[in-house]
């Protein structure tokens, strides 16, 4: 019951929230699904020939110049929004991959309501280009129906995503990011793809500390690996210490691809999450 009736009642409540947000920052521009499709935007002159449309000629530049010119527009662009989900073995733990599926369904809804095209992706299979909010069902199929388990692979994941076009494109990895390697493969190949790279770093509270518990007993949710672990206060803060450093280092990696890294735990509030990662901003 990943999108029940209570996540769909809060989509609404998500669209106003979002906008209202955004109209606080004077629409800065950092959303991915702020831009509609569609629009027309003047690209320069060139000299008037015959045969030209009397409605081109710019009238005013010829008062100035006393010469023809003509204005031209640029090729109407489309907002596109992917969305990449790594639903590998580990996103099955603390509720990530539930989380991450309602995170990537209401970002979805919202760039349809704001007229982008949406796709969604794993490595497993995808979606085509959905337009308009009557196609949300589509993505909600497909979103359930993406292959769970197995080892992360983001880039395999971003080759099974239909192409992206020329206008605003923007890509969203939802993916506890466990793997930096695989990570920086996909954020060169997005780098080139997408215009706006955002990551969704999903991480549960249970995996940011070690319980006090005498031994704890952890088992590799992609391998089955067991391992016990005697947890005294040395343990504890050596595990906190390996935290920081992971997060620092995926921090590091995307913003050396310029892309921005907003982390969500599972159990945080639908609305909040999505604000976070439309608008900007961190974990509160």
């Amino acid at each position: 019951m990943i999108f029940d009736e209570e996540f769909r009642a809060r989509l609404e409540v998500l669209k106003r929230i979002v906008a209202r947000a955004l109209a606080g920052r004077g629409g800065a521009g950092r959303s991915p699904l702020r831009d509609r499709g569609g629009r027309v935007e003047f690209a320069g002159h060139r000299a008037y020939v015959a045969g030209d449309d009397a409605r081109s000629v710019d009238w005013a530049a010829y008062a100035r110049l006393e010469t023809l010119v003509v204005k031209e527009f640029e090729a109407p662009r489309e907002s596109e929004l992917l969305l990449i989900c790594d639903r590998s073995g580990s996103m099955g733990c603390f509720g990530k991959d539930a989380a991450a599926l309602r995170l990537a369904a209401a970002l979805g809804w919202l760039g349809l309501a704001a007229g982008a095209r949406v796709a969604c992706c794993s490595r497993g299979g995808a979606s085509p280009w959905l337009t308009a909010q009557e196609r949300f069902p589509e993505l909600i199929h497909v979103l359930e129906k993406l292959p769970v388990g197995g080892e992360a692979d983001l880039p395999a994941a971003i080759e099974q995503a239909p192409p992206l076009g020329t206008g605003r494109r923007t890509a969203v990895l939802l993916s506890d990011l466990y793997e930096a390697e695989p990570l920086a493969r996909s954020l060169a190949v997005l780098g080139k793809r997408a215009s706006n790279v955002i990551a969704v770093h999903l991480l549960a509270g249970e995996e940011l500390s070690v319980p006090e518990d005498a031994v704890v007993r952890l088992k590799d949710a992609e391998s089955g690996d067991v391992v016990e672990l005697e947890t005294g206060g040395a343990v504890r803060n050596a595990y906190r210490a390996r935290v920081e450093g992971f997060l620092q280092e995926r921090r590091s990696l995307l913003a050396k691809h310029g892309a921005r890294w907003t982390r969500v735990a599972p159990d945080d509030d639908l609305v909040d999450a999505v604000e976070r990662v439309v608008v900007g901003g961190e974990a509160r």
